[in-house]
């Protein structure tokens, strides 16, 4: 097949593709631009390039600039609720986690998908400036906050978690230092590990009389 001849079948190949599909692969462009560059990297003609368009049919899909960013933010939310931490083994032991396994998934985050990181980083640098990010960040840490309250609640249920902490303002406190972590470039696995366990010695139960004279 000569040169001609595969440059028209790729022509073809990209004409059968579906719009949806066309739009996926437009979006997940732009999300590893903004995971490598942040916003500023965000340039239409670079994108569609990467993905084998002119500019005028990524216009088609995404008419402006923050259309586009709306696609990355819709990606965004939707990798967060769908890419978790694996489970341990069936079978397994599986302690209750009181912090709804906020601290297993930013490490998981960090370790294999750092990129989703990096695009939450931007998104929130980006939302004091951009009500339509804002609305995206407060309903994402609205529903993280709703799941850890949820684990705090069973875990209070259980005698895991102490009886006299307020749920909603201690999945306040374990939502703030989860994220406030990722907001911190150069924390480690470790430290993440290492703030989940003092959060955890901070809301246990009182096992002694002294631990209780203590306080």
């Amino acid at each position: 097949m000569n040169k001609s001849n595969s440059l028209q079948r790729q022509t073809n190949v990209r004409i059968r593709l579906k719009p949806d599909k066309r739009r996926r692969l437009i979006v997940e462009a732009a999300f590893t631009a903004v995971a490598s560059d942040g916003f500023e990297g965000l340039r239409t003609r670079d994108i569609a390039m990467s993905v084998g368009i002119n500019s005028a049919t990524l216009h088609h899909y995404f008419p402006t600039k923050e259309d586009l960013v709306t696609g990355i933010a819709e990606l965004l939310e939707a990798r967060l609720r769908t890419e978790k931490a694996p489970l341990p083994p069936q079978g397994a032991f599986k302690p209750l986690d009181p912090f709804g396994r906020q601290f297993e998934d930013l490490i998981f985050y960090h370790l294999q998908i750092p990129e989703i990181l990096a695009v939450y980083r931007e998104f929130v640098a980006r939302a004091p400036r951009d009500p339509a990010i804002y609305a995206l960040v407060s309903k994402l840490n609205t529903g993280w906050k709703q799941s850890i309250a949820a684990a705090l609640s069973e875990a209070r249920a259980q005698d895991i978690l102490r009886a006299d902490v307020d749920i909603d303002a201690a999945a306040g406190l374990v939502l703030c230092t989860a994220w406030g972590l990722v907001a911190q470039i150069f924390v480690s696995p470790k430290e993440v590990q290492a703030a989940a366990a003092q959060l955890r010695l901070l809301i246990r139960p009182l096992s002694s009389v002294a631990e209780q004279t203590e306080l």
